[in-house]
């Protein structure tokens, strides 16, 4: 007869502090009660627990007949997603412990990964309601880790330490690089340095040398079986492997990987060294585990531990990692004395639309030797729902997406959002699309190995904060900027330019000339730079950064670890209370606020772990290994219990359920990614797949991608949501028509207030008349909504500042100054001048260009000799090349290609130059020349005197736009250059020839030179005059106090941004 089971299942209301310590293994607490945890800001705070009761288990037959299996027995229980295996997993051990036969201490159960082991933990806990010696359930690696910690404590040798993929993949990092130069080994063509210096070529050799482990090669032996097959890879590997192991011995004696601690556990086990220690071993997901820990298993049953299998071969995810689903079926035999197999075959979580999908899926994969389990059937009469969306545009799915999932929630209050899952294809997704759906007001969590510590933005904010102080990271411009824009300094980018502005002043006060990211990375060096500018709330800010990293530099010199470094830059930087508030708040500040103290608490877990493991070794080490570190680490460290949107990958799904889960970014490429796995080191081939086709093997690779595709959709319990965008630059993946649904219609705007405030005014400023908008914001006004009240909107408000920027009228001895290469700018757009102005724009690329070329031009004109070769001008180009901050690409490449160009252009004008017999006269001068109010200030690049006598003034240009024939006369630049010659500004040199532009990088040119001349003539009397009155007005318009937009067919007018000219926005009109 089924067996009835009540059970009662804890819930914990989140805790918006990080969190050291949230567990009670032991004790369930009562309705009302409190569990303690600590904060990061030490204080110690409780958590509620109110546990709630769901109906009895029900087990089917097929459920029972694994409880009725005799004591003793071993067995494989197949299951498809959703028929309980889980559940059955917990009867089992309930059943056992409450016959009497087994004790509490003598039963545990095996997990594929640590977050599935401390859910199923925590659950029997619950379920057996009985004090334990040990935790119930654990990974095969950490009861490996404790059968040969036992040895080693027993034969007097020091316990083992795991060496993480990280740590593995540094140490691999380093010997890589160290033996870029060493001939010794013969690595094939096609692995050259470049090659082996990816994270790719890194992570196929981790995979080969488990592969290695697994199958008991040394590596000697794998060089023995490169010659035989003829893998040249394998030589090269076996040669190098053998000298990282020796350098691994030097370095870090006594620490293992996860693949040779399970091959020793199973070692000690077989030969009877250690004991196993437990009469009852029941396994969950074995399809997720390792030949490795598959020979741990064996072991453990051939000593007499029965061990009872549930898995699935159908979606295993792990296959890339080393898993088989083919051991799944193949258990049996494996762990010998005749284990049978069993079969769940009623479906309880999906209904029978949803069933049918998984099993769609699944019918495309390979049986790996089962199939059974493929016949479950739904027995459930809920209602499963697929769903389609297919936007034009990424932005367009994740918005679309993100409004389904908000109209789920808010409009069925049975669906809160943790029961809702977005799953993708790969890791590198989850960043992108747990921000993209925060931003449209879905709260978001992730898991905690979904990326590198080094790429959470707080972690790399403290992470960078202690390498300056260890030295590891010199303290420069760029990293000073960094801080102080980060939360550790707490600068907004205008508050950085007052900053910025402020210490220049002192500078030049003081006859300085160092520009400002030199003083800043002083300020924070030495507080005391500082002193001068408290007065303002930037530098308050920036001293108290500054001294936060004084403090720490002391205590490093002192020998403090890296738990007390990092908590004196947390604690002082006073982040805990902000960050709190805003999570308590929610939101789309609240999850970001929540995701940065979930990065934080991963960091504080990292660095207690580094301690305890290595208690000898210096902070620098630590902050070095996750800096460099390119592979994630799995981590307990508590994460936030807010009610959040889950996004992962389906790995990270495993063992998990949902009552909504969104499959995102299902496109042609990426999944399936069909792309030949071990590629360049063929570690697949150590396990007996080496005579496999080309064809074999992408029929796996296919197969995997499927099993993971059929493991996301079996995680939902009443809808799916298959998302992807198709457009001319990708394609939905076929994958999409196995999930195919009702079609989602693209979102119009966020189902939020603020995107319903937003619609109601675009109808309103539209159609002034629409009186059921205008009504609909009253209404969201009077209820608070931000937006909604007209008082609020941009263009109403009254100015903060009226009056004009420099009052010539009231002051007569005032001036205003006028740039001569900022004129252009103002006569085309006032608007365009004044942000550009107030702003400090930059100019980005091409102005740090221009700043290079016309920086070398000076140099070159210095020097009576100088040598003007392109080699030497594109020499001194690359020495100052990584001024540009441009990342490696393809982008950098072609601005090298046209930079390339600009030298040879300079060289040929120059050269031209010094054969025309012209004479230089000066270069990069500067002037000053007053009209009236208005002061012209400004430097010419060049002085040049014709041969002629005549006196022509040059202008250096690295752009690629130049004035057209009617503008040039015009042109204000050149006008303003012969003016402060005629005027006297300039040393007279005899009579005025004209201006002209010189283009060294032109698109186009009338001859074959590669430089263009677009010559001003000489400006007469009459013209003098006018242009006078031309500077008169600008600088009169650029002390004003209205700037006026003008407005483009396109809107931008060669700008850096977008100014929104448009009647619902701004009143420039004309």
């Amino acid at each position: 007869m089924p067996m009835r089971i009540s059970t009662v299942v804890p819930f914990v209301v989140d805790c918006v502090e990080p969190i050291e310590c949230v567990r009670t293994p032991v004790r369930v607490f009562a309705r009302g009660d409190a569990a303690p945890c600590r904060t990061m800001s030490g204080q110690v705070r409780t958590m509620s627990v109110e546990p709630y009761s769901f109906a009895s288990v029900q087990l089917d037959a097929s459920q029972q007949a694994v409880l009725d299996l005799p004591l003793g027995q071993s067995a494989v229980v197949l299951g498809a997603p959703g028929t309980g295996k889980t559940s059955t997993v917990v009867e089992l051990i309930a059943a056992r412990v409450a016959s009497g036969a087994i004790g509490p201490d003598e039963v545990l159960a095996l997990c594929s990964s640590r977050t599935a082991a401390t859910a199923l933990r925590d659950r029997l806990s619950l379920r057996l309601g009985v004090a334990t010696q040990g935790p119930r359930a654990r990974t095969a690696n950490s009861l490996a880790f404790s059968v040969v910690g036992e040895h080693a404590a027993g034969v007097g040798a020091p316990e083992p330490r795991l060496l993480t993929g990280a740590e593995q993949d540094q140490l691999l990092a380093e010997q890589l690089a160290g033996d870029v130069d060493d001939e010794t080994i013969a690595w094939p063509e096609h692995l050259s340095a470049d090659v082996r210096r990816l994270a790719g070529f890194r992570a196929e050799l981790r995979e080969l040398m488990e592969r290695m482990v697994e199958n008991r090669i040394s590596a000697a032996r794998l060089v023995e079986l490169g010659c035989e097959r003829g893998l040249a890879e394998w030589v090269a590997a076996g040669e190098f492997i053998a000298r990282y192991q020796d350098t691994l011995d030097t370095l870090r004696p006594g620490f293992v990987t996860a693949a040779e601690l399970l091959a020793d556990a199973a070692r000690l086990v077989a030969s009877g060294e250690v004991s196993p220690g437990v009469r009852l071993l029941v396994v969950d997901d074995l399809q997720e585990f390792t030949r490795a820990g598959l020979d741990f298993l064996a072991a453990l049953a051939r000593r007499g531990v029965p061990v009872v299998a549930f898995g699935d071969p159908d979606v295993a995810t792990t296959t890339f990692r080393g898993a088989d689903p083919a051991a799944v079926a193949g258990f049996g035999a494996r762990v010998g004395g005749g284990a049978p197999t069993l079969t769940l075959s009623t479906a309880h979580r999906q209904p029978a639309a949803l069933r049918e999908v998984t099993k769609r899926v699944t019918e495309r994969v390979g049986t790996a030797l089962a199939g059974a389990q493929r016949r479950a059937a739904s027995v459930t009469d809920r209602v499963g729902l697929v769903q389609s969306i297919v936007a034009p545009s990424d932005a367009e799915q994740y918005a679309t997406l993100a409004r389904r999932l908000r109209e789920l929630h808010l409009l069925d209050p049975r669906t809160p959002w943790s029961r809702m899952a977005v799953i993708v294809r790969s890791g590198r997704q989850v960043p992108e699309l747990a921000r993209a759906l925060a931003v449209a007001e879905v709260p978001t969590r992730t898991t905690a190995a979904a990326g590198a510590l080094r790429d959470d933005y707080a972690a790399k904010q403290l992470l960078t904060a202690v390498a300056v102080v260890l030295g590891i990271t010199a303290l420069d411009g760029a990293v000073a900027t960094e801080l102080l824009l980060g939360p550790l300094g707490g600068l907004d980018v205008v508050q950085l330019r007052k900053l910025r502005l402020a210490l220049r002043h002192e500078e030049l006060a003081g006859d300085g000339s160092r520009p400002g990211d030199a003083l800043l990375a002083e300020a924070l060096a030495d507080p005391g730079a500082l002193v001068t500018i408290e007065d303002m709330a930037p530098g308050r800010a920036a001293r108290k950064l500054a001294q936060t990293l004084q403090t720490a530099r002391g205590q490093a010199r002192r020998g403090a670890t890296i738990e007390e470094l990092l908590w004196t830059l947390w604690d002082r930087s006073g982040l805990a209370a902000t960050w709190s508030k805003q999570a308590a708040r929610g939101g789309v500040v609240g999850g970001e606020a929540n995701r940065d103290l979930d990065g934080v608490v991963a960091l504080f877990a990292a660095a207690k772990r580094f301690v305890e493991r290595s208690p000898g070794r210096p902070p620098g080490d630590f902050v070095t290994e996750l800096l460099e570190a390119a592979v994630p680490e799995d981590t307990l460290a508590p994460r936030s219990l807010a009610d959040a949107v889950l996004v992962c990958t389906p790995p990270a799904a495993v063992g998990l359920e949902f009552e909504v889960v969104a499959i995102a970014a299902v496109q042609e490429g990426t999944w399936p990614n069909v792309r030949l796995r071990g590629s360049l080191l063929h570690p697949q081939a150590l396990g007996g797949a080496a005579d496999s086709d080309v064809l074999d093997e992408r029929t796996a690779v296919l197969h995997d991608e499927l099993r993971m595709f059929a493991l996301a959709v079996s995680r939902a319990s009443s809808l799916v949501i298959v998302t992807a965008s198709e457009g001319d630059d990708q394609q939905a993946s076929p994958f999409l028509r196995l999930a195919e649904g009702e079609q989602v219609p693209i979102a119009g705007h966020p189902f939020t207030l603020r995107g319903l405030v937003g619609q109601l005014r675009r109808r309103l400023a539209s159609v002034p008349a629409d009186a059921a908008a205008a009504a609909s914001l009253a209404t969201l006004a009077e209820a608070g909504v931000a937006g909604a009240d007209p008082a609020e909107w941009y263009g109403v408000l009254d100015p903060s500042v009226d009056g004009p920027l420099v009052d010539l009228d009231a002051d007569l001895e005032a001036t205003v100054a006028v740039s001569p290469s900022r004129m252009a700018s103002f006569e085309q757009s006032p608007l365009k001048w004044f942000v550009d102005v107030m702003s400090g724009s930059s100019g980005g690329l091409a102005t740090g260009v221009g700043t290079i070329m016309h920086a070398i031009m000076e140099v070159v004109a210095a020097e009576p000799e100088g040598d003007i070769s392109v080699d030497r001008i594109w020499g001194d180009v690359e020495r100052r090349w990584g001024e540009l901050n441009l990342e490696p690409g393809w982008v950098e490449r072609r601005e090298k290609r046209r930079v390339q160009k600009m030298a040879q252009g300079l060289h040929d004008y120059l050269d031209e130059f010094e054969h025309s017999g012209a004479t230089l006269l000066e270069a990069e001068g500067t002037f000053s020349l007053r009209l009236g109010q208005t002061v012209i200030n400004g430097a010419i690049d060049r002085v040049e005197r014709r041969p002629d006598g005549t006196v022509v003034i040059v202008d250096l240009k690295t752009g690629r736009q130049y004035p057209s024939g009617p503008e040039v006369p015009a042109h204000p630049q050149l006008g303003a250059y012969q003016l402060a010659y005629h005027d006297g500004a300039l040393r007279d040199e005899g009579p005025l020839g004209g201006a002209k532009l010189v283009f060294i990088a032109p698109e186009t040119t009338t001859t074959k030179k590669t430089f263009r001349e677009i010559p001003q003539r000489a400006k007469t009397e009459a013209e003098f005059d006018e242009f006078r009155v031309r500077v008169h007005e600008a600088g009169r318009g650029m002390a004003g106090a209205e700037f006026i937009g003008v407005r483009s067919d396109n809107g931008r007018d060669g700008y850096d941004y977008r100014i929104h000219l448009v009647p619902e926005v701004s009143e420039a009109d004309e």
